[in-house]
């Protein structure tokens, strides 16, 4: 289903959202950003210079990018809807702290989102709950950046106060975990 359809189940005009925090550009995390008109787009600099610049040069990467995704990104910025996210433990709105993972995609970053019991959204930082178990990096990452993977995992523990609070980017056993609208789950 549609992103702007899966917010709407939430009871969440796709018009009436204001902000997106994209972790990363794969086409799964940046695609349907076009379904939110209003959004200001948040993303990290070095992500959205990489992939709109070097990785489509001859010795650039960009698998799992897709073109109209990026061009999305640009006219956005053309538009003043992209915030830029420079860096480590940047916050972006009030309570809501980004941080860089290791490298999924050229910059990926995770989210912090504050509050009496803090949660981490762990995007493709951390793919399923039993990485965090088994302390293993996800298997979307190159080995050599293995071992940062398992470093930021620590830290978003760390971050959150409990690995039970650190949400993976991709674990069907979240709409377990927690209260779900159709395939949204809402985490509180």
């Amino acid at each position: 289903m549609a992103p702007d359809k899966l917010v709407e189940q939430a009871g969440i005009p796709a018009a009436s959202v204001t902000d997106i925090i994209v972790s990363h550009a794969h086409w799964d995390h940046l695609g349907g950003i076009d379904l939110f008109p209003n959004a200001t787009i948040w993303i990290q600099k070095g992500e959205y210079e990489y992939y709109t610049g070097a990785a489509w040069q001859p010795d650039g990467r960009h698998g799992g990018i897709d073109q109209d995704d990026v061009l999305e990104l640009v006219r956005r910025n053309e538009r003043g809807q992209l915030r830029f996210v420079n860096g480590d433990d940047v916050e972006i709105l009030p309570g809501i702290r980004a941080y860089t993972g290791a490298r999924h995609t050229f910059a990926s970053q995770y989210i912090r989102v504050g509050g009496e019991l803090p949660y981490v959204l762990a995007s493709d930082n951390c793919y399923l709950y039993e990485n965090l178990k088994s302390h293993r990096a996800s298997a979307t990452f190159d080995p050599v950046d293995e071992p940062g993977n398992i470093s930021a995992q620590q830290r978003m523990i760390s971050l959150a106060g409990s690995a039970d609070r650190v949400v993976p980017g991709h674990d069907p056993a979240q709409f377990e975990k927690f209260q779900t609208t159709g395939r949204v789950a809402k985490i509180h």
